[in-house]
């Protein structure tokens, strides 16, 4: 009795779960279509934005709106050429200043080829003996002073005996002295 008492596991119907998803498909499906023609007529739309804009815009009757544009003109053309002015002006202060670049940079050559000139080592002159008439000769015989040589540096004499490596006091033992 109690198998009766039970109903039974599997049913003929199905799952709950299973009828939850045939049911939300068509939904999403519409969804998407929806989707898909606001998304299109957002498309058309930023396409013919300037027809839209004309619709909507009010017009002024009589046609007086060109004074607003007749008015604004002489002013922009004066400011037209108070910036052309301007940038002339610009100009000029640029050219001049690439000017002045210019000198300096040959100035500042100038200098560092003349610290060049007084940092490389002198050559000393050699003024030849004053002779009494040279004698005619076949060929001019180059003169050339010997270098005198230097003595050698004199050496420090070898120490004799032990030698202190820490500087402590040495002291001799009698009987190393004494062999």
């Amino acid at each position: 009795m109690s198998d009766e008492s039970q109903p039974q596991q599997h049913s003929e119907e199905p799952p709950n779960l299973l009828r939850q998803r045939r049911r939300r498909w068509p939904l999403v499906l519409l969804f998407l279509v929806v989707l898909a023609l606001v998304g299109g007529g957002g498309v058309y739309a930023w396409a013919n934005i300037g027809t839209f804009i004309q619709s909507f815009a009010s017009e002024v009757p009589g046609g007086t709106g060109d004074t607003g544009d007749k008015a604004a003109l002489p002013d922009l053309l004066a400011t037209q050429q108070k910036t052309s002015e301007d940038l002339e002006t610009l100009s000029k202060t640029v050219a001049d200043q690439r000017e002045q670049l210019r000198t300096v940079l040959d100035q500042l050559a100038a200098l560092a080829s003349k610290v060049d000139a007084l940092q490389r080592p002198a050559v000393p002159v050699q003024i030849p003996p004053p002779m009494a008439a040279p004698a005619p000769s076949p060929a001019p015989i180059a003169q050339t002073a010997p270098k005198p040589k230097k003595p050698p540096a004199p050496r420090a004499p070898k120490a004799a005996g032990p030698i202190s490596t820490g500087g402590a006091p040495l002291t001799v033992s009698p009987d190393l002295g004494t062999r």
